[in-house]
């Protein structure tokens, strides 16, 4: 009888010693393990609970990954965006999907196969700081102190949601290519397609909701503004435009910020952005999953089926109305 080969574990016992209780046993856990991702290492000797989350699950999340993840999974260019897989999968799972097994080298990181026999196909990817924080703050001079807030909101907001864009655009065009080789990569014309997004590294603490929908549906964030003739401040949305100006060598142009409307994108079902880590949702007593938000195409080519999704939040627009609706997905 062929022996099954043993599950490698995914923090080794040479890493997972007596918990560290200072800083000096952190930084020393650091400089002992030089080669892997410092979070990596934080995780096994630190966070515990964390730890436990990611032990427990992957003797079943295993299966649905590349199989080089946990060589990539230790590495510190490589970490951020193999934890959202793993997150990703996880969350899936946990809420009941049927994941096809991870046997294809080329085409999209997931498969959910629906009870229709329709495939949802899923491209992961993460937002990172770049070279330069999208957020840098904004020096001015009071009273001779130097104070580093204030400025135009729409400074902090735009190159993040940039960020997202960016993500979006670059999933979207492997998408294409997938399509394009249908026969190597599995993904038919027939199949919904989404792009899940992780931005946890470029919220600085902001409202993944609001940065999320001025990304995907051009809507500003809620502001109070005073109108004439009117005793009470009355609500509305801070610069609600289609599009995002990015800056570029010799100019300026306009990045659309209408993804879920616009027509060339109707092959994309969904996005799908989590704002958070995965250690937010048990560390706030939510359930992992309940801080995901779906932006659903107004005019997808292949809509995902109602009620598909039961847990975080659907967004979708009107495109008669303008009308932006958000609700819990139960």
């Amino acid at each position: 009888m062929k022996q099954l080969k043993q599950l490698s574990p995914l923090f080794p016992k040479d890493i997972v010693t007596d918990p560290v209780t200072s800083q000096e046993e952190l930084d020393a856990a650091f400089q002992q393990h030089a080669e892997y991702s410092h979070t990596y290492v934080q995780t096994a000797v630190y966070w515990e609970d964390l730890r436990k989350w990611y032990e427990d699950r992957w003797p079943k999340v295993h299966k649905y990954l590349d199989s080089d993840f946990l060589d990539r999974f230790k590495l510190e260019q490589e970490h951020q965006a193999r934890v959202w897989e793993f997150h990703l999968a996880a969350t899936l799972l946990d809420k009941g999907f049927i994941l096809k097994e991870k046997a294809w080298d080329y085409g999209p990181d997931f498969c959910i196969t629906l009870p229709s026999a329709k495939n949802i196909w899923i491209e992961a990817i993460t937002c990172d700081l770049g070279t330069v924080d999208p957020v840098e703050p904004h020096p001015h001079m009071e009273s001779g102190v130097i104070y580093s807030f204030g400025g135009n909101i729409e400074d902090t907001h735009r190159p993040r949601a940039l960020r997202i864009t960016n993500a979006i655009g670059t999933k979207y065009e492997k998408f294409k290519q997938y399509l394009k080789d249908s026969e190597h990569s599995g993904v038919k014309d027939k199949d919904c397609l989404i792009v899940a997004i992780n931005g946890s590294a470029i919220q600085h603490f902001a409202d993944p909701n609001m940065l999320f929908k001025r990304a995907v549906f051009g809507q500003g964030p809620d502001v109070l503004v005073k109108v004439p003739g009117k005793e009470k401040l009355q609500g509305g949305f801070y610069k609600p435009v289609p599009t995002i100006p990015k800056k570029a060598i010799g100019g300026e142009y306009n990045v659309p910020a209408t993804f879920m409307e616009m027509d060339e994108f109707s092959q994309i079902s969904a996005i799908l952005y989590c704002g958070h880590t995965v250690s937010h949702s048990w560390l706030n007593e939510y359930n992992v999953g309940d801080d995901f938000l779906f932006a659903y195409h107004a005019k997808p080519k292949n809509p995902i089926p109602t009620e598909t999704f039961r847990f975080g939040r659907g967004i979708r627009k009107n495109i008669q109305t303008s009308a932006i609706t958000d609700q819990e997905q139960t």
